[in-house]
């Protein structure tokens, strides 16, 4: 079970506007060439997400991993658009279709999608960083 899966089954109509509202934000961002709105709509999104889920655990985790993620921003991991940010805003994309469209199926494969290769952004990244 993802967030996205269950946000698609419990989001109310306001959790559906948060999510649109912050995929929105993000996408407007990334199209700007603007990292600090985009990483905020992005940090909005996946939040947005976690409470539409109704899911204690997933929300706390989800949080969890964001507080990791602006500490990696804070060292410079994310102070420029990678080369997989058009991929991620498209998989938000999908994310965000599919939970508005009530999918579980599908939110649970687009989230998969995207936690896989950001995972292994991230791990690219850091190889790169160590190892040169």
């Amino acid at each position: 079970m993802t967030a996205g899966s269950l946000a698609a089954d419990r989001a109310t109509p306001a959790e559906l506007r948060a999510v649109e509202a912050a995929h929105r934000q993000c996408r407007h961002g990334f199209a700007q060439r603007q990292v600090e709105p985009s990483a905020r709509g992005d940090d909005d999104f996946h939040t947005a997400v976690a409470v539409a889920s109704h899911n204690a655990f997933l929300d706390s985790a989800v949080r969890g991993a964001r507080r990791l993620q602006r500490r990696s921003s804070a060292i410079g991991i994310h102070d420029e658009f990678g080369e997989d940010a058009a991929a991620a805003i498209e998989e938000h994309e999908a994310i965000h279709r599919a939970v508005e469209q009530g999918r579980p199926d599908r939110a649970a494969e687009a989230t998969g999608t995207h936690l896989d290769r950001t995972l292994e952004t991230y791990r690219r990244e850091i190889r790169r960083r160590l190892l040169g």
